[in-house]
């Protein structure tokens, strides 16, 4: 890659690294009501979906898949859409405004559970999963495009991210001990819709935090953002979104090492509830060993934001790996049995995959800079739009291939499991997952956009933008 002459740093970047009091705090609380829903909809639906609702492991794994299909058409399209929004608020803060309110009551009734005959309940399986996930991408999409709009900054979006992925793992220890206690507690009152009680509450939680991060964020004047997009016809616009994906080199390699991880993570994930009920054979363990999994991922981001500042990016991103890939092999040993032991490794598989959210969500933003400086387009929301694709459909292929794997191996829900479907279980919590880390361990050697790089390119933005505007835009 040539790169551009170095251009001092400008007033312009100084006054776009900065952000405003309150402002990072009120982004990250955002994630806290996002991963409310993220996390609820991650460690609960299948399991509702099979265990409650009824509908069986093969076909609720199919839901699960097609919901992730529609995930990965719509999310580019509400990028594209956020990316073109003009008000008063900003481009993506009002989604924040207007839909939290709808994907509160969306999420009620994806884990509301009629009494219906088999095919009707996986039609009802999958049309709430439909809505609750569009309405959830709505939200999703701007809220993360945000880090990319409000700084430049590559250190910034590294205390951004460990900020964000902490108010995450603090709203999956929420909704990781609130479901299934308020579940519990309320069943026997309540019975079958003791879950959509549980979601209600959750979802009130989530609305007001959605709000608070509305209220606190702003976002730069449109003049002001270096953007050179042109507001094109939507499928020109495409089409020229597309050459630039085509020839992002690092948003490519990115994208491929996270569609790996995801994989191996979702498998991990939606495995976690079979593997506490049905192998170590504990069901009152969920409500206390998933929130612990949460606050070790939650206490670990400091850890990982430091060693980003101190290695790199790309070189924790393999650490991470490295870890993850360990505990998920010891999964599968005699050892692992122990509750204790089992536990323990869990809990380390989750402080691994922390170290790639915060990896992830801090090289994200700065794809969007490498666009800009190669073909004169930021595209934040597309990008982010097309990020969300690749781990939603990771997500999909993986709950399909866990719920395939399991019906082939004999599992019924809510009885005594045959020794197939505890194999397959544990290998679905340990060895495929680990496979899945060792190929985003590869896919992410030879990753270039490191911190010296992207503020090479910033400099030369910043130099375009004071010497040459109105001149057009080459690429490089």
């Amino acid at each position: 890659m040539q790169h551009p002459e170095k251009g001092l740093r400008t007033e312009e970047r100084r006054r776009e690294d900065g952000l405003a009091p309150g402002a990072a705090l009120g982004f990250a609380v955002g994630d806290f009501g996002l991963n409310l829903y993220w996390q609820g909809l991650g460690l609960f639906l299948v399991y509702f979906h099979t265990d409650v609702l009824g509908v069986p492991a093969a076909w609720a794994g199919m839901a699960f898949l097609l919901a992730s299909v529609w995930d990965g058409i719509s999310d580019p399209l509400l990028g594209l859409v956020a990316d073109r929004s003009r008000t008063r608020w900003g481009r993506y803060r009002p989604f924040l405004l207007f839909g939290s309110v709808p994907l509160a009551l969306a999420f009620v009734l994806a884990f509301s559970a009629p009494r219906l005959p088999q095919p009707a309940l996986f039609g009802y399986a999958l049309a709430t999963q439909l809505l609750v996930r569009t309405l959830y991408n709505t939200l999703a999409i701007p809220y993360a495009t945000l880090s990319a709009a409000m700084t430049r900054d590559s250190a910034m979006r590294t205390t951004l991210s460990g900020l964000r992925m902490q108010c995450a793992f603090a709203g999956g220890i929420a909704v990781a001990w609130l479901m299934p206690a308020l579940a519990q507690e309320l069943a026997p009152t309540l019975g079958r819709a003791a879950y959509a009680s549980a979601a209600a509450i959750v979802g009130i939680l989530a609305t007001a935090t959605l709000l608070w991060c509305f209220a606190a964020v702003r976002e730069p004047d449109d003049e002001d953002r270096g953007s050179t997009e042109t507001r094109l016809r939507p499928l020109p616009e495409i089409r020229a979104f597309l050459h630039a994906v085509g020839g992002n080199a690092p948003l490519l390699r990115l994208l491929a090492a996270r569609f790996a991880m995801a994989f191996a993570q979702t498998m991990h994930i939606r495995n976690t509830m079979y593997f506490l009920k049905y192998v170590l054979g504990d069901t009152g363990l969920a409500p206390y060993a998933l929130p612990l999994f949460a606050a070790l991922s939650l206490l670990s981001v400091p850890l990982w934001v430091r060693l980003i500042r101190r290695g790199g990016k790309r070189a924790v991103w393999q650490y991470a790996c490295l870890l993850s890939l360990v505990c998920a092999l010891a999964l599968h040993l005699p050892a692992a049995l122990q509750p204790a032991c089992a536990v323990a490794l869990l809990g380390a598989f989750a402080v691994g995959t922390t170290g790639h959210g915060v990896c992830f969500w801090a090289m994200l933003p700065d794809t969007v800079e490498y666009s800009e400086w190669r073909f004169g387009r930021r595209d934040e929301a597309k990008v982010f739009g097309v990020a969300s694709l690749t781990q939603k459909l990771a997500m999909g292929l993986s709950a399909f291939a866990a719920g395939v794997l399991l019906d082939g191996a004999g599992f019924v829900a809510n009885q005594a499991q045959n020794v197939g479907a505890v194999e397959a279980i544990r290998a679905s919590l340990g060895l495929i997952p680990a496979l899945g880390m060792a190929m985003s361990m590869l896919l992410m050697r030879g990753y270039g956009l490191d911190q010296a790089e992207h503020r090479r390119i910033l400099d030369a933005l910043a130099a375009r933008r004071a010497g040459a505007h109105g001149h057009g835009w080459t690429s490089d």
